[in-house]
């Protein structure tokens, strides 16, 4: 799997470049103006780069799978710039994560098996609860983490199609 730091096409972002985030609150036009041709500037290559790695990928065969955050509101970069998702995980908590954080799937050149292990054993973590340390952006570096307890079952959801012994069983 690989992409590049969530923060340059998740909503929060959005709400940046709109002027309406926490963080813009008393600053004026011309500053969150600069700011923001700073942020575009950084998306803009990410973008280009994600697009490049992707071509890349298709041409050679090469097989890929890329996530990022992913809503339905239409909010996020992606959701208006880029090809769908493959799968979008509305909530990953089911799966073990202690996030809901709704998060898109891209499969180049696979395609995901079918399953699922269902995990409901965390208590749900909020933005807001998180500690903030100095550069962690928007929402910190423990939200852009995936528990291991998730990757393990998206792994062998998507990926291997494993069922796992000892997992919850689901009609889903």
């Amino acid at each position: 799997m690989a992409f590049f730091p969530c923060i340059h096409f998740c909503d929060a972002k959005t709400l940046y470049f709109l002027g309406v985030s926490v963080g813009q609150r008393g600053k004026k036009l011309h500053q969150l103006m600069r700011q923001n041709i700073g942020f575009s500037q950084e998306r803009e290559r990410f973008f280009r780069l994600l697009m490049q790695m992707v071509a890349v990928c298709d041409e050679s065969g090469c097989r890929l799978i890329i996530e990022n955050p992913y809503n339905t509101s239409g909010m996020t970069y992606l959701e208006n710039n880029f090809i769908r998702p493959t799968i979008v995980d509305k909530n990953r908590m089911l799966r073990g994560d202690y996030f809901v954080k709704p998060t898109g799937y891209w499969f180049v050149n696979c395609k995901p098996t079918d399953g699922f292990t269902e995990q409901r054993d965390k208590k749900q973590k909020t933005i807001m609860e998180l500690p903030r340390t100095k550069g962690d952006g928007i929402c910190g570096q423990e939200r852009s983490m995936i528990s291991p307890d998730y990757a393990r079952n998206f792994i062998c959801d998507f990926i291997l199609g494993k069922e796992q012994v000892g997992t919850q069983l689901s009609i889903f």
